[in-house]
């Protein structure tokens, strides 16, 4: 009677130590969407003046340009080209003792009778041409902090984050099944957390990365956006803004899989 009640609670303690750890150390799999950026970034500063000093340095070294070939003499296309030629020429990067004298061309006087032609087909370019409104890079969503808008940063990459029911922001993660690939568990955790309203393509089925048990599956969003659906709130965030919501430790995990974009 003893040896049967001493085995029993054995038993029953080496099964409830096993379901603890099996819990603790369940393989959890997290999704990275990202949206990637959709304008350039501007450059600044030293940057920008680079960028201005390597195309001047592209324009000076390239082979002179035929435009004796390209337009017709005399027209407004030539004097247009020549008026940017000179602006150009003007520009010198180096000690201006250094400049080179430039060879002057003598301007092509416009054959009589060919100017009215030649503005009358001009006029009728610019009737054809589309014009083209160029949209600010700031949008609404920026004006109005909204940081579940996809319209928001288009300059930088961001990251999907949800808010669990801890209280944490976290990427939408979930426990790998049984039967179950990395992959097709972040995706089915991503769905769970955020709806089935975002079409994203996963980058290959490996992880980018892991802490202990829990593997991080990278993505893009190709379409879509994410909904509340079991997860408390969700938003975009850059990675600057996302150092400042989740945790420190869950920061230090994650920092080096991100963008710097």
């Amino acid at each position: 009677m003893f040896g049967r009640l001493t085995v029993s609670r054995l038993l029953s303690g080496t099964r409830q130590f096993s379901t603890t750890r099996a819990a603790r150390d369940a393989v959890r799999a997290a999704m990275v969407v990202q949206r990637d950026p959709i304008v350039i970034q501007q450059a600044t500063g030293f940057e920008a003046a680079a960028d201005q000093y390597f195309q001047w340095l592209e324009y000076r070294s390239a082979e002179k340009f035929p435009r004796d070939f390209y337009f017709k003499p005399g027209s407004s296309a030539e004097r247009n080209w020549a008026a940017l030629e000179e602006q150009r020429a003007a520009e010198w990067y180096f000690d201006m003792a250094s400049k080179p004298a430039e060879k002057r061309e003598e301007k092509v006087k416009q054959p009589e009778g060919e100017e009215e032609e030649d503005e009358q087909l001009g006029r009728e370019r610019s009737t054809q041409q589309q014009t083209v409104a160029v949209q600010p890079r700031t949008t609404k969503a920026d004006a109005a902090d909204d940081l579940q808008s996809l319209e928001r940063r288009l300059d930088r990459t961001l990251y999907l984050v949800v808010r669990n029911s801890a209280g944490q922001w976290e990427f939408p993660q979930g426990t790998v099944q049984s039967d179950e690939l990395l992959a097709q568990a972040a995706r089915r955790s991503l769905r769970d957390a955020c709806g089935s309203g975002m079409s994203v393509w996963t980058v290959g089925k490996g992880p980018i990365g892991h802490k202990d048990s829990l593997f991080f599956v990278k993505a893009h969003i190709l379409s879509g956006q994410a909904t509340k659906a079991q997860a408390a709130d969700f938003k975009w965030v850059t990675r600057e803004e996302l150092e400042t919501v989740v945790a420190a430790d869950y920061w230090a995990t994650v920092k080096d899989l991100l963008s710097t974009v």
